[in-house]
Parts: structure tokens; C-alpha cells; sequence
């Protein structure tokens, strides 16, 4: 088995994929598409493109946080795996004494 960075780098992990067995997830996302056709045939082309760009940057926000949120928690993750491993003194963890 490879490493789990070297699985997730490649993208044999995918968490996202999750999301593909998620009812809840499919309807919304199936009541965004709805909006969103409706929406736009309700719209000029000056309008269209002006929610195109909108939505444009809505997506790269959601990415830039989407990936903050990620590398936050992997970060947390490895400060909390190094705590249990190597130990802290104010938790009582490495084989220290508890009292």
C-alpha cells in the first residue's frame, strides 16, 4: 500500500466522491440546476453574463476557502497525531505521569 499523501496527491482518494451516494446533496444540487436554467432563460444577454461572472467568482471563492478549509484541518490533523505520538506535558500524554 502507498503512502496515504502519495494516494491523495495522485487522486486516488477523492473525498469529494462522498457526495455521490448523498441524497440530500443530489436534490439540492438537482434544485440548483433547476434555478439556474429558469434563471437564465429569464435573463438578457447583458444579465447572463453578468450572473456568469458573478457565479465565476463565487466558485473560486468557495475553492480558495474549500482549500483552506482542507490544508487547516490537515494541519490539525498532524499537530493532534504528533501530540498522541510524541506527547505534551500538559495533557499527560507520552507516558508521563497523570497526577
Amino acid at each position: 500500500m502507498q503512502s496515504i499523501i502519495k494516494e491523495l496527491y495522485y487522486g486516488n482518494i477523492r473525498p469529494e466522491e462522498s457526495y455521490d451516494s448523498n441524497k440530500s446533496y443530489a436534490k439540492a444540487a438537482r434544485v440548483q440546476r433547476d434555478a439556474y436554467e429558469k434563471l437564465s432563460q429569464s435573463l438578457g444577454e447583458t444579465e447572463k453574463e453578468l450572473l456568469e461572472n458573478f457565479l465565476e467568482a463565487k466558485a473560486k471563492i468557495e475553492s480558495i476557502t474549500n482549500f483552506d478549509t482542507f490544508s487547516y484541518a490537515l494541519r490539525f490533523g498532524v499537530l493532534l497525531m504528533a501530540e498522541i505520538f510524541i506527547g505534551n506535558e500538559n495533557t499527560g500524554a507520552g507516558g508521563g505521569s497523570n497526577g
